[in-house]
């Protein structure tokens, strides 16, 4: 059991939820542009509007369709959701980008979908809004309450629209572009990776050293957290749209260096194969308030050495201090039916 104590914690006020969603999405986008912005935008909409999953739908290379730029929230299959649409067509996503005008539909309209007969969750309703003007894209949001989205829900999904900065699709490499520092490209049926000067400096690799074969680069990560790395690199696993996560590489001395990868699976086709594209970063430049997958990403990786109550208790200090920028941390455990503090940190508020 554990205690978050902070200071600082903030009390909701008699603001209403547009003008809190307002002023988040102000400091948001007037803040210095990260690779996760886009996603932390959509992030409000769960917040402020009672959403349980947000995505924005943009054209791709090819006009005809919409493809999947960004997620947050439950997993879209719940909602039988694609990652891709076509832009002509008559699903919510097309109409909204289409039309230029926003759609609400509840569960008795969505149950006459093509979709509905592949959808596990039947009680929900959906939300589709244009990105600007017609022809611009879709903010995409569903919610599980039974009464929809009402007026502020609809009022905050509208700001979360407007600040919705449309992300410019990744060229693939190989196609005569050259990479940026921080960028890679995997073809995903050979397994060959070109990478940036940035990315081959956190390996520790030269130009000259590098073999072109993601597995040299997979063989200098920390053990543990090859699966999911594998989750990522391997075709079987990927579906269309974006995925991030963080990993570990290892030091020549000193602990291992996380790492964050963002990456986006591009479709084959007319002889070309399959490419995962993406950035790989430092994850300590990166912002301090890391996201919840990267968390506790960090905490299974510190329990994993914890061999002591003792230890543990250090290493679930040291993972959620600072994130949840608490003043103090109390750890307890049941012993006769009673709580017992094993860890207080600090000792004294």
């Amino acid at each position: 059991m554990a205690n978050v104590v902070s200071e600082g914690a903030a009390i909701s006020g008699t603001r209403t939820a547009p003008e809190r969603a307002e002023a988040a999405l102000d400091t948001l986008t007037t803040a210095p542009a990260t690779p996760d912005r886009l996603r932390r935008v959509l992030e409000q909409a769960l917040v402020f509007a009672g959403a349980a999953f947000a995505a924005v739908y943009t054209p791709g290379d090819d006009p005809s369709q919409l493809c999947l730029a960004e997620s947050a929230g439950l997993p879209r299959t719940l909602y039988g959701l694609r990652d891709g649409y076509p832009a002509g067509g008559g699903s919510p996503v097309a109409e909204a980008h289409r039309t230029g005008r926003p759609c609400w539909l509840g569960p008795a309209e969505l149950a006459g979908c093509p979709e509905a007969r592949r959808t596990p969750t039947a009680d929900f309703s959906l939300a589709a809004l244009p990105l600007g003007a017609a022809g611009g894209g879709c903010l995409l949001a569903v919610t599980e309450h039974p009464a929809g989205f009402g007026t502020d829900d609809r009022a905050c999904l509208k700001l979360i629209a407007r600040a919705v900065a449309v992300p410019v699709p990744a060229a693939p490499a190989g196609d005569g572009g050259e990479l940026a520092p921080d960028a890679f490209s995997l073809a995903m049926d050979s397994g060959r990776i070109e990478v940036g000067d940035d990315i081959l400096r956190l390996f520790g690799l030269g130009r000259d050293d590098f073999d072109g074969r993601v597995e040299s680069l997979l063989g200098l990560c920390v053990p543990e957290d090859l699966p999911a790395l594998m989750s990522v690199v391997e075709a079987d696993h990927m579906s269309i749209g974006d995925r991030e996560l963080e990993f570990r590489i290892l030091q020549p001395s000193g602990p291992p260096r996380w790492l964050r990868l963002r990456g986006r699976l591009l479709p084959g086709g007319e002889g070309r194969a399959a490419r995962l594209v993406g950035t790989v970063a430092d994850a300590s430049t990166l912002r301090s308030d890391v996201t919840d997958v990267a968390r506790v990403q960090r905490l299974a990786a510190a329990l994993a050495t914890a061999g002591t109550v003792k230890d543990v208790g250090k290493a679930v200090v040291a993972a959620l201090r600072t994130p949840l920028h608490a003043d103090r941390i109390a750890l307890a455990e049941l012993e006769n039916d009673r709580l017992v503090v094993t860890v207080l940190d600090p000792p004294e508020p």
